[in-house]
């Protein structure tokens, strides 16, 4: 009997090296895992966790000013308007969900190289009505890079390279946060629509911040075809890699998809949920192949180098309903 898949919880609060050989193993098996003694602020990310919620619950039309652009990646998603599973060219339904995603903006002294990565450095627009949500989101966005960047080198260290491998790979990326709400459901959806449909990210990794006491978020464990909760742990964050840290390790580390479950609409309880995920990526014109050790015995490279940008904007397109 196959042993089923587990989501660890990892202290960073040790030696990174150790750290990452722990990373390393688990990120063989499945590309997710928590983390604890992360260093985000608590202030940070409680207040735009809770600034985030007064967002969502504004009057639909104070978010559409700033809904996303036709072609764009970036403004408020209303609701059914994405559908993840479609990145995967599954073609479902629209998720049951709405959502606001804002560019990271620009490294300081960077010219993008034409119009298609300007896109992904588009100036956020803020609703009128919630002055304070850009300074929150630009405070926590500034804890999320931080410990992006810790996570990298934890990650280089666990594939056998120096610390600071990644540093100059990622120093220009195009990063978003996205905050989801997940509202109310008082009856059940119609069949195959979930809350999120199954997909893999796109990048390098997302750290997930999830509501406690909701559950939902799954992995997919192949071995077995189960799907595996993730619980919501306090303190603790989610952590996942994306398809292009896969292809650069060669699939030594993997992509797991993952999907957002409906709620027992049966339980006398509230079955809303907010999250909110950080993408991170590689610099646009970064050129990602085999890294140098993640080679099969014989050799073997699984993929063609390709373009960072150019590979996130064409899962990012296709997941647009």
């Amino acid at each position: 009997m196959a042993t089923q898949l587990e989501v660890p919880t990892i202290s960073l609060d040790r030696d990174p090296a150790a750290v990452g050989r722990e990373i390393d193993e688990v990120l063989r098996t499945v590309g997710f895992f928590q983390v604890v003694d992360h260093g985000v602020s608590d202030a940070v990310a409680d207040r735009c966790w809770q600034l985030t919620r007064a967002f969502f619950d504004l009057p639909l039309d104070d978010k559409m000013p700033i809904a996303r652009a036709e072609g764009g990646q970036f403004g408020y998603f209303p609701m059914l308007a994405e559908s993840l599973a479609n990145s995967l060219d599954a073609m479902d339904k629209g998720d049951l969900k709405e959502s606001l995603n804002v560019s990271g903006g620009l490294a300081v002294g960077h010219t993008p190289v034409d119009a298609t990565e300007a896109s992904l450095f588009a100036v956020p627009r803020w609703p009128e009505a919630l002055p304070g949500l850009q300074p929150a989101w630009q405070a926590y966005i500034g804890e999320m890079r931080t410990l992006a960047d810790r996570l990298l080198s934890i990650f280089a260290l666990g594939l056998g390279l120096p610390a600071e491998y990644f540093a100059d790979k990622v120093d220009r990326a195009p990063v978003s946060q996205r905050a989801i709400n997940y509202p109310e459901q008082d009856t059940a959806p119609d069949e195959g629509v979930l809350r999120a449909g199954a997909h893999t990210d796109y990048g390098t990794l997302t750290i997930l911040r999830q509501e406690l006491g909701r559950g939902g978020l799954q992995v997919h464990d192949p071995k077995t075809d189960a799907w595996i909760d993730i619980p919501s742990t306090p303190g603790a964050l989610v952590i996942n890699i994306g398809d292009l840290m896969a292809r650069w390790t060669n699939d030594r580390w993997t992509s797991t998809l993952h999907r957002v479950i409906n709620p027992d609409v049966g339980e006398q309880k509230s079955n809303r949920r907010q999250s909110m995920p950080f993408f991170h990526n590689a610099n646009y014109s970064q050129v990602v192949e085999c890294l140098p050790n993640c080679e099969g015995p014989n050799g073997e490279r699984r993929y063609a180098p390709v373009l960072a940008g150019p590979h996130l904007i064409e899962k990012a397109t296709k997941a647009v309903a």
